[in-house]
């Protein structure tokens, strides 16, 4: 039953999260039905999220604009608002992510001025989702429920770790970088993606003072090429096949044939989860543990522009990329203690920094300290997946029980189905996910319930 005091109209399908994978999802549905919508997004922008929230104009997309559009259906559809924008961005450049949210954020607006009514946003916390005899319920921040057929879970990243005095487990958050002294010594935990918005973001504060970005192997993200290339043409088959050690030396013998890292990576991007599929479960852990690192410098690179910040950033000695593991001491409100083993080496070595970022990236697993998470597992609707990536899913997208059954209500799209879908972290991934989970609600559902006497507001 919904709570007598509930401010919201019941609908159709509720979607727990309004970041960029939620906005993907509701656009579609608006697109393509007439079921009543409702996207629940605790921040105070929807549309934005973790990655898109970003103010920084330094803060570059991965990808070129021409491939950026969050509609499958329409693939000119964000190099069309660029020109509309009027900012002298065009298809081939890596537009600022700041630039992308305010596309996202236009993507929502148009997609609640065509829902005449059908699309609800509320602003609010979702802490519990529970089974009903008609579809599920959901608790808003713990006062408020509303009532839904069915609900999509995309809930999105949460920080590496947790803030305490001068280590930040939040490296999003604003005061991540703010406060310090020019010269303040830096210790960056992590040397991908999150480390290299991290360290664009203390040059743009003018910091001077050293930089340290530790990794396990100390790898960096690879710069894309300066002008896009054409996709070669060459016989991948047989990497889709066999061991992995066998896939890993027919990988290798192509780049020594000359085709290529960007060649390559480009010409398998339309596949990587048909290639993650082929793999079994041991296989999976193997790759993650063994050759993620190099397939993420390789897969995830920077733009150019960016990657040249960072070779002169280490040509003038303020960074240094180091390997080895880490052990974090006391937390101070001025320093952090912090001891160092070299890879390769058994040598401790003592360190204190003015500040120490966390950057080792998103986390997306099951964790029973997120109030929505602990309901879920203690109501036996949700468990890890097999590598503990994210949430357990079923092959169309439906969240599976502690029981192994999957669900006939609750779906789960973008970050959360990361054990499922490795490469699902990125627009061009994420939109086709959500296109295809907006076409099974459709097919189940129909026609809108009634549930909702007259529009939402």
């Amino acid at each position: 039953m919904q709570h007598p005091e509930s401010p919201y109209t019941p609908v159709d399908i509720a979607i727990v999260g309004g970041g960029a994978s939620g906005v993907l999802l509701a656009a579609q549905l608006v697109r393509k039905t007439r079921l009543r919508v409702a996207l629940i997004e605790r921040d105070a922008q929807p549309g934005l999220g973790v990655a898109y929230s970003t103010r920084s104009l330094g803060h570059l997309l991965n990808v070129r604009a021409s491939d950026m559009t969050a509609l499958a259906d329409e693939p000119d559809h964000f190099v069309q608002w660029l020109a509309r924008d009027r900012r002298g961005y065009g298809r081939t450049d890596f537009v600022p992510r700041a630039i992308y949210g305010r596309y996202l954020q236009d993507l929502l607006a148009d997609a609640v001025q065509r829902s005449d009514g059908r699309l609800q946003v509320i602003r609010g916390d979702v802490v519990a989702v529970r089974h009903e005899d008609d579809g599920v319920e959901l608790d808003i921040d713990g006062c408020a429920s509303l009532r839904a057929r069915k609900a999509v879970l995309a809930t999105g990243h949460r920080p590496p770790s947790k803030d305490s005095g001068a280590y930040f487990g939040n490296p999003w958050r604003d005061d991540a970088v703010s406060g310090l002294a020019p010269d303040a010594s830096i210790l960056l935990i992590g040397t991908s993606l999150t480390m290299i918005d991290v360290l664009i973001s203390l040059l743009e504060h003018g910091h001077k003072g050293p930089i340290v970005a530790l990794s396990r192997r100390g790898l960096v993200p690879h710069r894309h090429p300066p002008a896009p290339i054409p996709t070669p043409e060459a016989d991948t088959s047989d990497l889709f096949t066999g061991s992995l050690s066998r896939r890993t030396a027919r990988f290798r013998a192509r780049l020594r044939a000359g085709l290529g890292w960007p060649g390559l990576m480009q010409l398998l991007r339309p596949h990587n989860n048909e290639l993650w599929h082929g793999l079994d479960l041991d296989q999976r852990k193997r790759f993650l543990r063994h050759l993620r690192p190099w397939w993420d410098i390789h897969r995830h690179r920077v733009a150019p522009q960016i990657g040249a910040q960072i070779d002169a950033a280490r040509a003038r000695g303020q960074l240094s990329i180091a390997s080895g593991r880490i052990e974090i001491g006391p937390k101070m409100d001025d320093k952090v203690e912090v001891t160092i083993i070299r890879r390769g080496s058994d040598v401790r070595e003592s360190r204190s920094f003015d500040r120490v970022i966390d950057c080792r990236g998103p986390r997306n697993e099951v964790d029973v300290h997120v109030p929505l998470h602990a309901q879920l597992v203690e109501d036996g609707l949700l468990r890890p997946d097999p590598l503990n990536q994210g949430f357990d899913v079923a092959v169309d997208e439906v969240l599976i029980g502690r029981d192994g059954r999957p669900s006939d209500r609750l779906f789960v799209l973008g970050p959360p189905t990361r054990g499922r879908y490795t490469e699902i972290v990125a627009i061009p991934d994420i939109r086709l996910q959500a296109a295809d989970i907006a076409n099974r609600l459709v097919a189940a559902l129909q026609e809108p319930s009634g549930l909702a006497g007259s529009p939402a507001a």
